[in-house]
């Protein structure tokens, strides 16, 4: 095998740079702290969260959050669910946030019932049938 065809072969078996997962950041008392986005649960369900950033690096895009701000969940469940919006995505009350495929197999579309900005997506892990938390931030406050 020669040099440029074991490159075209590492690159290819490196992960896309353009599905990246985003960084997510909480803020107390002027520390910034990277965590994990899973961990941003926990923090967006409290009635005392911290100052939460996350940011999607391929597009530029971040979302703040603080806990003055109002946060709509929006639960999606059945057999199989595919979701169409990621972080940092502005929607319109209206808008198509994913569907899913019910257990009589049928597809559904689900939508938004507010405006604002998604701050995170969460599949929960262990449920059956399938299930996602979709966080708005209600009204403005993302960034391009």
């Amino acid at each position: 095998m020669n040099l440029s065809s074991e490159k075209k072969r590492k690159s290819f078996l490196d992960p896309p740079t353009s599905y990246s997962q985003p960084k997510c950041y909480t803020k107390t008392k002027d520390v910034v702290k990277s965590v994990q986005c899973y961990e941003l649960v926990n923090f967006l369900l409290s009635q005392q969260r911290p100052d939460i950033s996350v940011c999607d690096e391929v597009t530029g895009r971040c979302v703040e959050i603080s806990s003055s701000d109002e946060l709509v969940i929006s639960e999606i469940s059945g057999s199989e669910v595919f979701i169409s919006v990621k972080e940092g995505d502005r929607v319109k009350r209206g808008d198509r946030l994913g569907y899913i495929i019910t257990g009589k197999g049928e597809v559904r579309g689900l939508r938004s019932d507010v405006e604002g900005f998604v701050v995170l997506v969460y599949e929960v892990p262990t449920s059956r049938p399938s299930e996602v938390l979709v966080f708005i931030k209600k009204g403005g406050g993302g960034s391009e």
